[in-house]
């Protein structure tokens, strides 16, 4: 009867283990809450892989227009995403500066997407990141830079 009980506790114990390893892989995260911005909805459609191939995994993901008023990080100081991406580069002002670094800050992740024509806030907090963008456009073309 002993054996029996030491089996099963070896056995549950195995099994808790292989689920909390399961768990805490990259194929499977936890942090799972991500609010994309767009500009524009059919950023929606035209990034469809990327965003598919992220629901794929696990992620959450709450699309949210950056024009929307309603748009919050935290709520009564708990985070409400675990990673964010911006597919705004047009936007004027769509977050606090201050809200967005303070998101980065508490360890949450952050993907921008811009080109040259980013606007000044989506400029404003790469700069605050360490990242510029060129005021030209450059393009490449067989190996060579053509700017």
């Amino acid at each position: 009867m002993a054996n029996f009980s030491i089996a099963t506790v070896f056995i549950a114990s195995f099994s808790l283990l292989l689920s909390l390893t399961h768990s805490f892989s990259i194929e499977n995260p936890t942090d799972r809450r991500i609010l994309v911005l767009f500009d524009d909805l059919a950023l929606k459609s035209s990034h469809s892989i990327f965003f598919n191939s992220l629901q794929a995994r696990g992620f959450e993901l709450d699309f949210k227009l950056s024009d929307d008023l309603k748009i919050a990080l935290q709520r009564y100081g708990q985070h409400l995403y675990d990673g964010q991406i911006l597919f705004a580069p047009a936007t004027e002002q769509s977050l606090d500066l201050a809200a967005i670094l303070d998101f980065v800050d508490s360890d949450k992740d952050l993907i921008v997407a811009a080109d040259e024509n980013a606007s000044d806030w989506i400029r404003s907090i790469a700069a605050e990141c360490e990242v510029d963008f060129d005021e030209v456009a450059a393009f490449y073309r067989g190996g060579s830079c053509i700017l």
